[in-house]
């Protein structure tokens, strides 16, 4: 039977019960989010050497970000990541049996200690669309 690509989830939905197809699918979802944060770079009209300069890092550095990491990456890396192009980071948490967002906040910058984390007040929150800005 042939399926339809509606999502990738969708795609992979019946097969996820082995173990090399979690790991494609995996794959998929790291490649995914390298291009979502290439894509906010780009938008911003930065190349990987003057984003790397704005978080001190190198352009390699960059690069393995956006290519490798995917997933991998760490919260703070990335919260880093879209701080430097003026972006916050913001997390949604869903109900997978409803599909009901039950909680949801942005991460502004990544503090170097637990107690300077900013949570934004539900009332400042708002939908963000794939590849959109929520600052």
């Amino acid at each position: 039977m042939k399926r339809q690509l509606t999502s990738v989830e969708d795609f992979f939905k019946d097969d996820l019960n082995t173990l090399a197809l979690r790991r494609a699918y995996r794959d998929v979802l790291d490649e995914e989010l390298g291009e979502v944060l290439k894509s906010l770079r780009e938008r911003a009209g930065l190349t990987q050497q003057q984003l790397a300069q704005r978080l001190g890092l190198s352009r390699s550095r960059i690069a393995q970000i956006e290519n490798v990491e995917g997933l991998s990456l760490s919260l703070e890396t990335l919260t880093r990541y879209c701080a430097a192009l003026g972006c916050a980071t913001v997390l949604e948490f869903v109900e997978l049996q409803k599909g009901e967002s039950v909680a949801q906040f942005a991460l502004r910058e990544a503090p170097a200690r637990d107690s300077e984390w900013e949570f934004l007040p539900s009332s400042e929150l708002r939908p963000v669309a794939h590849g959109e800005c929520a600052a």
